[in-house]
């Protein structure tokens, strides 16, 4: 049969791993699973199929009382199966209908259709994109156009987004008019098995391919790891560290934006006991709540025990988290480097990380002296900050501005000064709560350069002598000073700082700078006691 004259066939392609040596390596033995040799001119392959029987679908109940007997025939049945075939030392998959689920977990190579995809398709020519981007929560969002488009138009953020899927016009037209790729490769063809062998070489190379690094070059900063046995590996030596002590690079840390106006404290919560009310929560007063038996850990008590939130007003819990979402850590394994972060592992490229820590370098220290971070609350620091030289302080810490859609409250900053400096102060108690800092700064630079709405409401604030001369006029950026005053126990400096704080620190500084700002950092020295030296554990 020539090939104009073939049938189209949907194709959903896999590369399994190189430790995979058969076929039936791949294969999930725990089901009821049928096989079969196939063999053609240029090819042998193994058919693994699983027979399922129709049933009625569950909106039958909802329709039954009002439709008699004539409801009887109508059955679903779902098809699985999976052709293996063998070319160049690899084995493929190829699945047709739910035969993904006869595979066992974790034998395929998670960005085998990513790679193929972007390695084959005209960058002009995209149509979805099925991205992750690491912020205060792991957010997962498709972006779809009306017309194949360029990859511009997909507002793609290269320092924390993690591209996951993505759907475009490859430039060769044998293989179909349409890729999508994510761990499978899925295409439209027309195609019949004599022809599987040099399509699957073809997939080959488009995977072992770095083409893909001129345009896209930043899907190598991140990688979420979804491979069961490795989150396994990486949680076992978390386990690990916890339970001899070392704590390097691994905080228990908040793992959302709270109001911390709202918040009494926190209480670790197992089974039915509970802890004190806690001002924060540390690994130490973890500890202590676990009478001081870490040794004897495992995941899936990370993964019970829990961290309540209180209400300052009502005492009552408004929010809880399992002590493992609320883990941030940083660890090296076989050669390469794995962060933590909301529940969620992921790769980081080592030329990324080193890049980073080499800009951030470039961060000024603050003139400013701060004193020491003594208080519980962040507004009992500011408050008495500025009492040390009301004349030069003007405290702006809660003073909220209620500007753009929704009244949203914008906060100037924590501590403004005769001289221009914008002090923006944060406890240091995790990734988010910096990340969260630093977007702050951002956010109010950008509004006082551009919004002459916004410095009208910030000055009628200001008290005389810090005022705005003339809030008309763009004023100059130069003339102002972005500080951030970092209150911590342990950190001296950014290059300490956690890994996606320091993204969140280095996306500020380029957009402040690129402005005209001068932008700085402080660390003041944080002496609060621990919480955990009057704990206590009661039932």
């Amino acid at each position: 049969m020539s090939k104009s004259c073939q049938k189209k066939h949907s194709l959903n392609i896999m590369l399994l791993k190189e430790d995979i040596k058969s076929a039936e390596d791949a294969i999930n033995q725990s089901q009821n699973i049928f096989s079969q040799e196939i063999k053609g001119e240029n090819f042998t392959g193994y058919l693994f199929y699983k027979i399922s029987y129709p049933n009625q679908p569950n909106w039958i109940d909802l329709l039954e009382p009002y439709c008699e007997d004539i409801l009887n025939n109508l059955k679903n049945s779902s098809t699985s199966a999976v052709l293996i075939i063998e070319t160049e030392n690899r084995y493929f998959s190829i699945n047709f209908g739910y035969g993904r689920a006869i595979l066992k977990t974790d034998c395929y190579e998670e960005n085998f259709g990513l790679r193929v995809t972007l390695n084959s398709i005209d960058t002009n020519k995209i149509r979805t994109i099925d991205k992750g981007r690491i912020a205060t929560v792991f957010k997962q969002e498709r972006s779809q156009t009306s017309i194949d488009t360029d990859i511009g138009n997909f507002e793609i953020d290269k320092e924390q987004d993690i591209l996951k899927s993505i759907t475009g016009i490859p430039n060769d037209g044998t293989l179909g008019n349409k890729l999508t790729g994510k761990e499978s490769l899925k295409l439209n063809i027309s195609f019949s098995l004599e022809q599987v062998v040099p399509l699957l070489k073809k997939l080959k190379t488009l995977y072992e391919s770095d083409n893909y690094k001129k345009d896209f070059y930043w899907i190598d900063h991140f990688r979420e790891i979804k491979n069961k046995s490795l989150k396994n590996e990486l949680n076992e030596l978390l386990i690990n560290k916890i339970q001899t002590n070392n704590f390097e690079k691994i905080w228990l840390v908040i793992p959302e934006i709270i109001d911390w106006s709202q918040i009494k404290g926190f209480k670790y919560k197992r089974n039915k006991k509970q802890s004190e009310t806690l001002e924060d929560i540390s690994w130490e007063s973890y500890s202590s709540f676990y009478q001081n038996t870490l040794t004897k850990i495992n995941i899936n008590n990370l993964k019970n025990d829990q961290v309540l939130v209180i209400s300052e007003t009502s005492s009552q819990t408004l929010f809880n988290w399992v002590i493992y979402k609320c883990i941030y850590c940083e660890l090296e394994y076989d050669n390469k480097n794995y962060v933590l972060n909301n529940n969620q592992w992921f790769q980081v490229d080592v030329d990324f990380i080193d890049k980073l820590n080499s800009f951030l370098e470039r961060i000024p220290n603050s003139d400013i002296k701060l004193p020491e971070y003594l208080e519980k609350k962040e507004a009992e620091y500011n408050q008495k900050v500025c009492k040390t030289n009301s004349d030069n302080y003007c405290l702006m810490d809660r003073n909220i501005i209620y500007h753009g859609g929704n009244n949203s409250q914008i906060e100037f900053c924590d501590i403004y000064t005769r001289d221009k400096h914008l002090i923006h102060v944060k406890r240091d108690t995790g990734s988010n709560t910096l990340s969260h800092l630093f977007a702050q700064g951002r956010i109010s630079a950008e509004l006082l350069l551009f919004d002459e709405e916004f410095r009208k409401k910030v000055n009628a604030k200001l008290p005389l002598s810090h005022k705005f001369e003339n809030v008309s006029e763009k004023p100059n950026a130069k003339d102002f000073e972005i500080i951030y005053a970092i209150a911590s126990h342990n950190k001296t400096n950014q290059k300490e700082l956690p890994l996606f704080s320091k993204i969140n620190l280095r996306n500020a500084f380029k957009v402040c700078d690129q402005w005209g700002f001068k932008v700085s950092l402080i660390f003041i020295k944080s002496t609060i006691e621990p919480e955990s030296k009057k704990q206590k554990v009661e039932d």
